[in-house]
């Protein structure tokens, strides 16, 4: 590193990880931009704090959105269900993971074939009051979604999970909910879906990547997390520390007893680069959780 390329972040004796949601986090919730954070992603990056994606979306949305954040480090997608490492970052490949496209690919979650088989037989049982991805055409969801047609096609190559607009009532969410708990899936309320996946989530992924990480190095490696909404809950708890970023569509969901969280002023990734200088300035009240 040059002097003209000094790192704004000094090295310490821990190995930061930040993992981090997308939508409303990273990206400005009504315009999808970036553009307060770019100071602070570069700044990390120079001085060697991965930015590790984490969200609901799959791996051919994460690699679009890892390409414009210049980001060159593992992401988790699907709420968890899989944590893709490019191939060669680590000295070896992890156990159990398997050779994708260029990637080593952890799998906590299940496969999607899977939970297409669960609803199939489920749906010949007690009907689908549901539209589910694999059965809606790409008209279908960008009607629901609000996505353009490639990006709605991006979304329905899914891996892992299976999202469903629910059409039915309360009642037989709740039973459906159930049956897919005893067939050994999970559900996961989203803004508009119910997503149907393994039984994994955001926080189970990334504690499994933090270790990973650990593995490979003599530092003691630390986390801090961020998101804006409910479905982050689980990745902000196994975090050292916390980041609620605030949005501009709903109130911050409601993280209790963690021993280190700052819930920003700002909303998205203004907010969420006001929450990185905060952890990281020589002066503030955080130094002592970043530096120590």
């Amino acid at each position: 590193m040059t002097a003209k390329q000094q790192a704004p972040y000094p090295s310490t004796e821990i190995q930061w990880l930040i993992a981090s949601d997308l939508d409303g986090t990273l990206l400005d919730h009504f315009s999808y931009s970036h553009q307060p954070a770019d100071a602070t992603l570069a700044e990390l990056e120079a001085s060697g704090i991965p930015v590790i994606l984490n969200s609901s979306k799959t791996r051919d949305e994460m690699l679009e959105l890892r390409r414009v954040l210049n980001n060159q480090h593992p992401f988790i997608v699907e709420n968890g269900s899989a944590i893709f490492i490019p191939r060669g970052y680590f000295p070896h490949k992890p156990e159990r993971a398997r050779e994708e496209a260029g990637y080593w690919v952890l799998e906590p979650g299940a496969r999607r074939d899977c939970i297409l088989d669960f609803l199939k037989q489920d749906s010949e049982a007690h009907g689908a009051p549901y539209l589910n991805f694999a059965a809606a055409s790409t008209a279908e969801i960008v009607a629901a979604t609000g996505l353009s047609q490639g990006e709605a096609e991006k979304a329905n190559q899914r891996g892992y999970s299976e999202p469903l607009l629910w059409q039915g009532d309360t009642q037989q969410k709740l039973a459906f909910t159930a049956r897919a708990n005893a067939s050994g899936f999970a559900t996961l309320q989203g803004g508009r879906f119910l997503h149907v996946l393994g039984q994994t989530d955001k926080g189970l992924a990334t504690k499994l990547l933090k270790k990973t990480y650990q593995q490979y190095t003599d530092r003691d490696c630390k986390l801090i997390a961020s998101g804006d909404g409910p479905n982050d809950l689980d990745m902000l708890k196994v975090a050292d520390i916390a980041i609620i970023v605030r949005s501009p569509a709903h109130q911050p969901p409601t993280l209790s007893h963690h021993p280190s969280l700052i819930v920003t002023r700002e909303t998205g990734p203004r907010g969420w680069a006001e929450a990185i200088a905060e952890i990281f300035a020589p002066d503030s009240a955080s130094t002592e959780r970043a530096r120590t």
